[in-house]
């Protein structure tokens, strides 16, 4: 039979804090990462709120302005009435108001609440956004090499959300 000594106890006192050690550690880290990803869920939604206070009365204008510009047949035909070299003008009122949503559907990506990213653009307005010029944003990707992928993305989640809209935008 084995014998209770002092350095035995003191072995399974050391064993039983080291566990413990061990326990409390992992808790703390685990902790630790919840908090963080809290504070960079919380992040991203406060660029979103900030988003939401610089949308003005003139975007609002501007991205009306850019939906009806539809008097064109081909990429080519809206580049030679709407592109950089041919109306400054234009181009930038339609790349401003690509660019809003390019950063929405980043923000998506990165994580922002999908909710608030489609209270700040619904639906109909990614979807008909992107269907109407989808022909000039495929020619700005093969052609000026531009990178739409978080659009895409975004126009993806809106369709899925929403497949009965679209598709009769011109």
């Amino acid at each position: 039979m084995t014998e209770i000594t002092a350095s035995l106890v003191l072995q399974i006192v050391q064993t039983i804090a080291l566990i413990v050690g061990i326990v409390y550690y992992i808790t703390i880290m685990r902790n630790s990462q919840k908090a963080q990803h809290e504070a960079e869920k919380t992040r991203r939604n406060e660029l979103v709120y900030q988003k939401v206070q610089n949308i003005s009365l003139e975007y609002a204008k501007t991205f009306n302005e850019v939906m009806i510009m539809k008097d064109w047949n081909d990429a080519e035909e809206w580049e030679e009435k709407y592109g950089q070299e041919n109306n400054v003008e234009a181009f930038s009122k339609w790349n401003y108001v690509i660019r809003h949503y390019q950063l929405a559907g980043l923000l998506l990506k990165q994580g922002a609440d999908p909710e608030i990213i489609f209270e700040l653009y619904p639906d109909g307005a990614v979807i008909n956004l992107f269907e109407l010029y989808e022909p000039v944003l495929e020619y700005m990707k093969s052609e000026k090499s531009w990178d739409i992928e978080n659009l895409e993305n975004l126009y993806s989640m809106a369709k899925m959300r929403r497949p009965d809209i679209g598709k009769k935008v011109r």
